[in-house]
């Protein structure tokens, strides 16, 4: 359905079949398989996420996740990164946290600070945000006070192929936490 460019509700429709046969049974949060780097390949509500997910395709920026040992090298031990790649020049946004299974449920991620967000342009790296809470990041973000007082997001993995192997898909939602986020679907596909 996504490959076809069809509708949401399309889409919605199919992800909801697919999940009835998650091939993690529900555990994709503390599955071994989850790790790895992943490419968005559909999202409901992109802009909530990056404004910049919506750029014309010549100049929209890649959008990927690493988590795990992929994520390891780049944003530090048990840190997941989202990392938006330019292409026209060999520009990176690096936005990363701490994510951990969260303890009542194993098929959602717990999302927590430090927040970092780092520009990456050819071999130089450099932090231009640190934030030691959700409400402090969001306040960054311009969110209102009910969103910088919301408790911490919580992405559940709806969906998690665990072959290992390049192709995988995986599906999660944002299910709590910040309100322009909670509700945005996102399916990656593993490259």
């Amino acid at each position: 359905k996504i490959a076809q460019r069809a509708s949401d509700e399309d889409v919605a429709a199919a992800i909801a079949k697919l999940e009835i046969l998650d091939p993690s049974g529900g555990k994709a949060a503390t599955s071994d398989q989850l790790g790895g780097t992943w490419e968005l390949i559909y999202s409901v509500n992109a802009e909530a996420f990056s404004p910049l997910l919506n750029l014309p395709k010549p100049i929209r920026p890649t959008s990927l996740q690493l988590i795990g040992e992929s994520a390891t090298p780049v944003v530090g031990d048990g840190r997941i990164a989202q990392i938006l790649n330019f292409p026209l020049i060999p520009l990176s946004f690096i936005l990363s946290s701490g994510a951990v299974p969260f303890a009542s449920d194993s098929s959602v991620l717990e999302i927590f600070p430090p927040f970092r967000f780092d520009v990456k342009l050819g071999g130089a790296k450099k932090q231009v945000v640190e934030s030691g809470s959700d409400a402090d990041f969001r306040a960054l973000n311009s969110r209102t006070e009910e969103a910088q007082a919301a408790g911490r997001n919580l992405y559940k993995q709806r969906y998690l192929e665990n072959s290992g192997m390049k192709g995988d898909l995986r599906i999660s939602e944002v299910i709590a936490g910040d309100p322009v986020l909670v509700g945005e679907v996102f399916v990656h596909r593993r490259i």
